[in-house]
């Protein structure tokens, strides 16, 4: 079931709810209005209530079943949420222990896979040609994407239980951005792309998990490789702001239009979720590289125009102390 569709069934009933309970609460104040009207027109004045006794005491009965209607249209609207809610976590219980179980299943007979891959590529079991060599070269390339993505779905799932340990220690962030961009070379490479870098000389050290950092760029860095034409170099732009480090990553890609930026975050989002879709992916990159920069107190946004290309934008505080490198 859609993430959105199911987002989009809890804001409704909670509307109902909502509406049912105002309709509840004024009804009981419209009555409550009408019986001290009534009183104290007898108490303060010989003069009878402008309303006849029956007209108001029909007035008064309408009131009161259009409320005994709305509380009982509440009542099963409460029954309804509470099912629709149970409905939704047996989803997400489904979901969570489905990917709790692929560490298991998908990821240990990956590994004599690849293992046997490299073997054979190096030649240690005898000698190939170029297009055996080539072949396996797919198969290692291929194995490592698949890889990745078991430890994607892994991440999201402990992720979400709040059992993810950081280490936080003294970091240079040029340091995290090299790495970021060596572990993405095969890729830039097969689609003829570079990245221009501007780092600022003497930024401040940052506080922060380096594995962790340097996933996350590499998420924005794969997706703004993905989503640009090849031979399209990417920007990557690191200074110094108040009280932290800006990190932009730019391309010149397809964009993304202002009415999906809100949901760009989410989990398994893809601006094209059809089976047609042009550009690969399974829509963790973006969740994953915002998970990690909120968990070191930092903020991520995007800013995009379709078919001009996507901004990236990540600021990670620095110490108080601020020291420069």
């Amino acid at each position: 079931m859609d993430e959105r569709y199911i987002n989009l069934r809890k804001e409704t009933y909670t509307k109902r709810i909502v509406t049912d309970t105002v309709l509840l609460v004024a009804g009981i104040i419209c009555i409550l209005f009408f019986s001290l009207i009534t009183d104290l027109s007898f108490i303060f004045s010989d003069t009878p209530c402008p309303l006849e006794d029956w007209t108001m005491g029909q007035v008064l009965i309408t009131i009161t079943v259009v409320m005994a209607a709305s509380l009982i249209f509440a009542y099963r609207r409460y029954h309804d949420t509470r099912d629709a809610i149970k409905e939704f976590n047996s989803i997400d219980a489904i979901k969570e222990e489905f990917i709790a179980n692929l560490r298991h299943e998908l990821k240990t007979p990956l590994v004599p896979i690849r293992g046997y891959s490299e073997i054979l590529y190096d030649g240690s079991l005898g000698e190939i040609n170029p297009k055996q060599k080539e072949a396996i070269k797919k198969m290692i390339d291929s194995s490592e994407k698949l890889e990745r993505l078991i430890d994607s779905l892994i991440f999201i799932s402990v992720a979400r239980s709040g059992d993810i340990e950081y280490l936080f220690t003294t970091l240079k962030i040029d340091d995290i951005a090299t790495g970021a961009i060596a572990d993405i070379a095969d890729q830039l490479n097969q689609r003829d792309q570079e990245i221009d870098i501007d780092i600022r000389p003497d930024l401040p050290y940052i506080e922060g998990d380096r594995k962790y950092l340097k996933e996350a760029l590499i998420q924005i860095l794969e997706n703004a490789s993905k989503f640009s034409p090849n031979g399209q170099n990417i920007q990557l732009i690191i200074h110094e702001g108040y009280k932290s480090l800006h990190i932009k990553v730019i391309d010149r890609g397809i964009g993304i239009p202002e009415e999906e930026l809100e949901n760009i975050f989410a989990r398994f989002y893809q601006v094209d979720g059809s089976k047609t879709r042009r550009y690969g992916g399974n829509g963790l990159g973006l969740h994953i590289a915002k998970t990690i920069v909120e968990a070191h107190r930092g903020d991520i946004w995007i800013e995009s125009e379709p078919e001009l290309g996507t901004t990236v934008h990540v600021k990670l505080p620095t110490p108080n102390h601020g020291f420069k490198k």
